[in-house]
């Protein structure tokens, strides 16, 4: 172990071991769980990480979801960080993280919390209506939800990249997180969202997706890409690591050409922290 502020590939090798680790989680259990986003782009396109970043994220359908999180919540080697266990808890997908590491943001009120280190995110896929306005109202209803838990949180409605801009929206947003507030605390909001989460069970519908990002149609899939006999095993960073077989269709709706490289100048990580060893 080193010392200081972690270097890339120093995160990629934290990362990819907590995948690992949660890739034989899944298979001793058998559940269902696909590399996704920018890491199934990177396992196509580069056999690994995309170069420039260290990002690694994981889809299970909400019955998978659930068991996985049943299993993490009291594991001994990482730190599972969701709704069922971390309240309150400010995102719509749960993290796991490396307790030998530790996440420093760089915004103010971000409420992280003091357990963050290097991570991998875990995302659930639920069920959504099968008609297109249906599904955006109802991405709309589940936003609504979000913003009403994640403004709830301490000042976090106030979050920036400088004291001074907070200290702004400190003042400017606190008429917005008094009305929200007046309709209820984090507990009424997250109750909401997580309630709806399971109005269209997983599988009983036609189509599924992160309900935070689906009021884009390019966030919405065929629930059969995530049926038992449509996983695979593909290269990741040496490591044969589950992935849907409709990879090609995924990767196509959701970044189009994803086998050409952006631009030099856009090959870079936009995150909003950095890491340290404890």
């Amino acid at each position: 172990m080193g010392s200081g502020e972690l270097k890339l590939e120093e995160i990629k090798k934290v990362a990819l071991n907590i995948l690992v680790y949660v890739d034989d989680i899944c298979q001793r259990n058998n559940l269902r769980y696909s590399i996704y986003y920018g890491t199934l782009l990177g396992a196509v396109r580069h056999k690994g990480f995309i170069p420039w970043d260290d990002d690694i994220d994981i889809v299970l359908p909400r019955p998978d979801y659930d068991k996985l999180l049943e299993i993490l919540k009291n594991d001994s080697r990482y730190i599972l960080a969701s709704s069922i266990n971390k309240v309150p808890y400010r995102y719509t997908f749960s993290k796991l993280f490396d307790p030998k590491t530790r996440l420093v943001s760089k915004q103010v009120f971000d409420y992280e919390g003091e357990y963050a280190g290097v991570f991998i995110d875990i995302f659930p896929l639920d069920g959504v209506p099968d008609d297109r306005d249906e599904q955006q109202k109802f991405g709309i209803k589940m936003n609504t939800y979000k913003i009403g838990f994640m403004n709830t949180i301490g000042m976090m409605y106030a979050r920036s990249y400088s004291y001074v801009r907070s200290a702004f929206k400190i003042i400017l947003k606190y008429p917005f997180y008094r009305k929200i507030s007046r309709q209820g605390n984090y507990e009424y909001w997250r109750t909401l969202y997580e309630r709806e989460s399971l109005k269209y069970p997983f599988d009983k519908s036609k189509y599924c997706g992160h309900l935070e990002y689906i009021e884009n149609k390019n966030a919405i899939y065929p629930t059969e890409w995530f049926s038992e006999e449509n996983f695979q095993l593909v290269d990741f960073e040496g490591h044969e690591i589950s992935a849907i077989k409709n990879a090609e269709s995924f990767l196509t709706k959701y970044y189009g050409d994803y086998m050409t490289l952006p631009p030099k100048e856009n090959q870079i990580s936009n995150h909003s922290y950095d890491f340290y060893w404890k």
